[in-house]
């Protein structure tokens, strides 16, 4: 018995392989058969092609290729295929199934087949397993649901429990069909902009339609924030689904609350904006009050690319101070606004560019609160065109300017102003030779240039109350002469200028001398003329009519070199120094234009004391060019610059030499001048500046003026030095100084949290229990590294300047600003402010402080400017989707999320 044990296994063992063996055979015959009957099937049916794979779960299957013909179905299973043919041809597709039509693609763990219907079905038995749930795919859209049954041919579908993706949102519906390619019909909805399974918010209704995923309409919905409803029911409704960028509409306005005892309840923002076409888009907008105030915007915006782009503003306020004519202190005041942006290139040689700013003087400090603006005395505007020789032979530009100073009054307009330029040529030049070569009338070279210029000035008597306006007054010279008693109305003149240079006067390689001379003529098409009328003991001025030209001209040498100092002293890694010296020694000559022999400049009695005191004036003086000036010049100048930098030598671990030339001093200058034809006070001012990169990205200038001469008891100079009588050479008149610092630092973003968020798929407001006191990982891990992103600049600036004869003492001003300061505290914080403070004044200057949090779908945001005379705060909780932000806005209690202290309601620029 023992001794046939081993033969009873030997003989059990081959019947077992000899049955697996049959039912491997009969298997593969099965699998014949099945694939026999595919292929019938795909010459009688609609189904052109199917493909099966027979890899194993895991080792990848072959995507269903897409149909190549109308009506073609393409199919594939990474596991199995069961066909059963009764009275419909179902076919069932097992392991990671897909199939293929031009209507749509079907993946699924399961997706039976019906070739009778044109139906494909697919479902899930475990919702949670998504590599298993039901996907449908048609171009750009998906749905993902628990079960789909979809017609193929008449692309209608019916979905339950279904997720339908639109433009940054989401559709949940437990019942959904699709009638027709482009309509969705949804039962017991939710849409959101939440990506959250169980989002934050949403909106819940009855029944929702969905057109082209576009549009989304709603019938009985509701409000929903952390499953907390709100209160009130929306009968019906519609959401946009999609933006689209090319489209017109309507502006969603927004609820105005802020300052309601002045001007009452309003709406902002209402308006529309229009796409005309890819080059043309226009905006207008109006806020409206109870109060009758008004404040009316409109943009428009072109462009077409490599030609031109610009847009024109329009601003229009209407103010009450009040709510009725009958309030006390009742007022209305209007503010208005153009600005018009153009940039065109005409050419690759010409170009047009027009800044134009007009505006009343409250306008800024009436609709806006940024700091820049509301501080803005000023409005400026030019228009400028510029044309380029090919070849750079000339030059020409065009261009009028207009600024306009509101504190003051004060209006000028320079323009039209031409100007052009001829390259400088060498007229003598040989092509032949070069450098010390050159003879020297081979190195002289002439440059041309003529300029037409014009003026107009608007300084009414009485500033404050001005009967016209700048613009009448310069379309009227009638109405400019009453408001300003000037008879000067526009003011033009032409110049010509010619300057000449020689180079190279003694053949050396250390020394170079040079020759200059300057030519000017100008014209001019009035003169003025003064007399003294004994009666009256005043002076009257008159302008007399017709062309008049007049000539100066200017001649100098100058003489230059370059000095250096080596000196080889080791100090720490520095080896060695190098001192560069520049100096220029420079004299010029101008004739005395004043004489009688030039009849530029004529005598005048100015009253009647003494005989009569007599003044010297140019006929020229009310023209754009002032004319030539009087006195002689034979003035020596002197400057020296200097440069101070030092050879640093490091050594690395391999004993590698590597040398850096640093500049300790970048530029150390100073400057005189000693005219001898001066009858008094010869010697000019001692003009220094210093410029010095102190550490990388740290650098201070510095520039100081000297005087060399006493004053009076008035502040006036007198002709005495101040060596010869106090010991002193020199008295500081003017100092300055100013340097800027960047830093920048960090690139992670603030402490990073190791566990993930907690989002619960409901939420109960009165359970606390997820709400900590205390970190629950507290000490029990180690401390996180902060590398935190941080940035920020700051400008410092000092000026002082010597007030003789006053009793208030010299004028100071110091500043320090901090600029763009930008501290991520965290990958959600991030904290940004500009701070700066007046040394002098000893207060804070206008600042803003700004600090945001990203809250997953929703933006914390909170501005505010404590210091100035511009105070404010706006507070901000909103929604990250701008489709859902106005709803949020206008709802009565949630408009609440967003506040501010500002009269207008109107936001700060980038909030």
């Amino acid at each position: 018995m023992n001794m046939n044990k081993p033969y009873s296994r030997l003989r059990l063992l081959l019947l077992l392989v000899f049955v697996l063996g049959l039912g491997e055979w009969a298997m593969a015959q099965d699998s014949t058969a099945v694939r026999r009957d595919t292929t019938a099937i795909r010459q009688q049916g609609p189904i052109r092609g199917g493909q099966r794979t027979g890899r194993p779960p895991g080792q990848g299957t072959q995507q269903a290729s897409q149909p190549q013909e109308e009506g073609q179905i393409n199919f594939q299973a990474s596991d199995s295929l069961v066909f059963i043919s009764n009275q419909d041809r179902i076919a069932t597709l097992f392991g990671s199934a897909s199939v293929t039509h031009s209507a749509g693609k079907l993946k699924a763990g399961k997706v039976a087949l019906n070739l009778d219907q044109h139906r494909v079905s697919a479902d899930t038995e475990t919702p949670q397993d998504t590599l298993s749930q039901p996907v449908l795919v048609r171009e750009s859209d998906k749905v993902r649901s628990n079960r789909i049954d979809f017609n193929y041919q008449t692309e209608k579908g019916r979905f339950e429990v279904a997720r339908v993706n639109v433009q940054d949102g989401n559709l949940i519906g437990t019942k959904v069909k699709n009638t027709t390619p482009h309509v969705i019909y949804l039962e017991d909805a939710m849409y959101s902009t939440c990506q959250l399974d169980h989002p934050h918010y949403y909106i819940k209704a009855d029944r929702m339609k969905v057109v082209d995923q576009e549009k989304i309409f709603f019938q009985r919905a509701r409000l929903y924030i952390l499953d907390i409803p709100y209160p009130l029911v929306f009968p019906f409704g519609y959401l946009p689904g999609k933006f689209d960028k090319k489209q017109s509409g309507l502006l969603e306005p927004t609820y105005a609350y802020q300052d309601r005892q002045r001007r009452g309840l309003g709406l902002q923002n209402l308006g529309w904006f229009q796409y005309f076409n890819d080059y043309l888009t226009a905006q207008a907008s109006v806020d409206i009050f109870t109060s009758g105030s008004y404040f009316i915007s409109t943009q428009t915006n072109y462009r077409k690319r490599n030609n031109y782009s610009g847009n024109i503003q329009i601003g229009y306020s209407h103010d009450n101070s009040g709510l009725e004519p009958t309030d006390p202190g009742f007022s209305t005041t209007v503010q208005k606004r153009l600005g018009i942006t153009h940039n065109q290139d005409i050419s690759p040689y010409a170009s047009l560019n027009a800044n134009i700013n007009l505006r009343t003087q409250d306008y800024y400090r009436q609709n806006s609160y940024n700091n820049e603006d509301r501080a803005s005395t000023n409005a400026s505007s030019n228009l400028n065109y510029r044309y380029r020789h090919p070849e750079n032979v000339y030059n020409f530009d065009v261009s009028i300017r207009q600024n306009q100073n509101f504190a003051t009054n004060v209006t000028t307009v320079s323009g039209p102003d031409m100007n052009f330029n001829l390259k400088r040529f060498s007229p003598f030049a040989n092509e032949q030779t070069s450098g010390q070569d050159d003879k020297w009338y081979e190195t002289i070279s002439v440059r041309y240039q003529n300029t037409f210029n014009s003026d107009f000035e608007y300084r009414p008597t009485r500033a404050d109350s001005a009967k016209y306006n700048w613009f009448e007054a310069l379309r009227d010279p009638s109405k400019y002469r009453e408001a300003t008693g000037d008879n000067r109305h526009y003011q033009y003149g032409f110049r010509q200028q010619v300057d000449l240079t020689m180079n190279q006067l003694i053949p050396s390689r250390f020394l170079n001398a040079n020759i200059n001379a300057s030519y000017n003529e100008y014209w001019y098409p009035t003169t003025t003329r003064k007399s003294f009328i004994p009666d009256s003991n005043e002076v009257v001025e008159r302008k007399v009519r017709g062309f008049t030209s007049a000539r100066d001209f200017n001649t100098g040498l100058s003489f230059s070199t370059t000095v250096y100092g080596l000196m080889n002293m080791k100090i720490g890694k520095f080896q060695s120094f190098r001192h560069t010296l520049r100096p220029n020694l420079s004299f010029n000559y101008r004739p005395n234009f004043g004489s009688d022999f030039w009849e530029y400049y004529r005598d005048v009695q100015v009253d009647t004391a003494n005989g009569g005191r007599y003044n010297r004036y140019s006929i020229f003086e009310n023209e754009v060019f002032r004319g030539p000036s009087q006195g002689e010049q034979r003035s020596l100048s002197f400057s020296l610059n200097n440069v101070f930098e030092a050879k640093k030598v490091e050594r690395d671990s391999t004993g590698e030499k590597k040398e850096e030339v640093i500049r300790l001093i970048d530029r150390l200058s100073m400057s005189s001048s000693y005219n001898f034809a001066a009858d008094s006070l010869k010697l000019s001012d001692l003009s220094t500046s210093i410029s010095a990169g102190i550490l990388p990205g740290l650098d201070i200038r510095a520039n100081a003026t000297f005087n060399f001469y006493e004053r009076d008891t008035n502040g006036r100079k007198i002709d005495r030095y101040l060596l010869a009588t106090s010991g002193k050479p020199l008295e500081l008149t003017r100092f300055s100084t100013s340097t800027s610092y960047s830093v920048k630092w960090g690139n992670g973003g603030g402490f990073q949290a190791n566990d993930k968020p907690y989002y619960p798929a409901h939420y109960d407001p009165l359970n606390q229990s997820i709400f900590h006191p205390v970190d629950p990982h507290f000490n029990s891990r180690p401390v996180q590294p902060y590398d935190s992103p941080f940035s920020f600049s700051i400008d410092f600036s000092y000026s002082w300047s010597l007030n003789p004869g006053s009793s208030s003492g010299p004028n100071q001003r110091a500043i320090i600003n901090a600029r763009n300061i930008n501290l991520k505290l965290t990958p959600k914080w991030d904290f940004r402010t500009e701070i700066g403070y007046d040394f002098v004044e000893g207060k804070l200057t206008p600042s803003q402080f700004s600090l945001n949090r990203n809250l997953h779908c929703w933006d914390l945001s909170f501005t505010m400017n404590p210091f100035g005379d511009n105070k404010y705060y706006f507070f901000s909780l909103r929604v990250n989707a701008g489709r859902l932000q106005s709803i949020f806005q206008k709802l009565p209690g949630l408009n609440n999320l967003q506040r501010s202290s500002s009269e207008t309601g109107r936001a700060p620029r980038g909030f």
